[in-house]
């Protein structure tokens, strides 16, 4: 069994231990994230919600779909700019 180093927070991984994959912490954590994955707002195939956003300059609240312009698509682009 080959052990990789953690840190305070993490245990150290075991690259070997697939004797926890079928495990009752293993599955938990599976059904967590089913649950979490259906508790979203927004499922494909459904219309997307209308969430609010605030402005940074100002502080002012509005919702997203008040920036779309008649039949033209809105895009939101969640990319990192590093």
């Amino acid at each position: 069994m080959k052990e990789q180093e953690g840190d305070a927070i993490d245990p150290p991984l075991c690259i070997s231990d697939s004797n926890r994959l079928f495990s009752l912490e293993s599955l938990k954590a599976v059904w967590h994230g089913h649950k979490l994955d259906f508790l979203k707002a927004a499922h494909l195939g459904h219309g997307a919600p209308n969430t609010e956003v605030v402005q940074l300059e100002d502080q002012r609240r509005s919702r997203i779909l008040d920036y779309a312009k008649d039949k033209r698509p809105l895009i939101l682009n969640f990319g990192s700019c590093t």
